[in-house]
């Protein structure tokens, strides 16, 4: 039997805190040398999107196999009425390899992509933060918020935010005030959110830098999860240099794919020994950062074990609390 979830049922069963919980323990289990992650798989031309194929294996307590597919189609919204992004999780038994659930991952990816801002938080931001900025007022940047707010142990007070769209700046606003209880102020310009903040985070679809790093203020935590490709990036190579910390969500996936860390190696700037891994931090390899003065920045370009840890509490749940529907293929 295979249990079907819809993106409602994903919503009625996920909650950030949750996948905060275990987007962290993927990212242990990945450094314990318990998961596997291979290099995703993309598709694309003679098709008019980019499809992502994203397999990924944790073993331990969580014993999860999973595969992520997901789509961009940047024409979808226009030409047929569906989002730009798509996306479906099978889950596996990880004894017998039976596909045994299949999933809306629409939600899931947002949820997961938040909850690996909220985990870098939590070991990376200064232990007094209360506000952060963001860089977009998107779907996924308010996961982002959610996911802080949870990475800060519900202590955040503020959000500052700039997007292009006045109307989706508003939006965003009410929502997150209303979910999160925490004030929302909508700012002018890219520049408004560098001056007192303790945390910033950049969810754009931008390909060059959004903001001088010059203007960074010491002490601030950076989260970006915008671009992901080797000639991308949100963050310029000053940023980076200043930076005390230059954490990946997994060193290996960053190197092959985060502009933001390729293009200063290959200036000269930085080697590839100055990337660290989130999970040594987690596990206490490495060191978090040592004084409220240091800039600290976390990069995600998103691994399977995101998902494939996320995919398998909501399968689980299911089971537990029978949502979803029984198919016999």
């Amino acid at each position: 039997m295979v249990r079907i979830l819809t993106k409602d049922n994903v919503s009625e069963l996920l909650n950030m805190a949750d996948a905060l919980e275990y987007v962290e323990e993927a990212y242990k289990q990945l450094t314990l040398g318990n998961a596997l992650v291979p290099q995703r798989i993309a598709i694309t031309d003679p098709a008019p999107g980019l499809t992502l194929i994203m397999p990924g294996i944790i073993g331990g307590e969580m014993s999860a196999l999973a595969t992520k597919i997901v789509s961009v189609y940047k024409k979808n919204p226009e030409l047929y009425n569906i989002p730009t992004v798509l996306a479906k999780i099978m889950v596996q038994d990880i004894n017998t390899g039976d596909i045994v659930g299949i999933m809306d991952g629409s939600l899931i990816t947002a949820m997961r992509t938040g909850a690996a801002t909220g985990v870098s938080v939590k070991f990376l931001a200064r232990k007094d933060s209360n506000t952060m900025s963001i860089y977009s007022a998107g779907v996924q940047a308010r996961k982002q918020v959610s996911g802080v707010f949870y990475g800060l142990n519900q202590k955040l007070e503020k959000c500052k935010v700039y997007d292009l769209k006045k109307d989706t700046a508003e939006s965003f606003k009410t929502e997150i005030e209303k979910e999160l209880g925490i004030d929302v102020e909508i700012m002018s310009s890219g520049e408004d959110l560098l001056s007192n903040t303790d945390i910033i985070v950049a969810a754009t679809t931008s390909t060059t830098p959004i903001f001088a790093g010059e203007k960074v203020l010491e002490g601030t935590h950076i989260s970006s999860i915008g671009a992901h490709a080797p000639e991308a990036r949100e963050l310029d190579s000053t940023t980076i240099k200043r930076a005390s910390l230059l954490i990946a969500g997994l060193k290996e996936a960053c190197l092959a794919e985060a502009g933001d860390y390729i293009i200063p190696i290959n200036e000269g700037i930085i080697s590839k020994d100055a990337i660290i891994s989130i999970g040594d931090i987690i596990t206490g390899k490495k060191n978090s950062r040592t004084s409220d003065t240091e800039i600290t920045v976390f990069k995600s370009v998103g691994i399977s074990a995101q998902d494939v840890a996320v995919g398998k509490l909501v399968y689980d749940r299911a089971l537990q609390e029978g949502v979803g529907q029984d198919i016999d293929f």
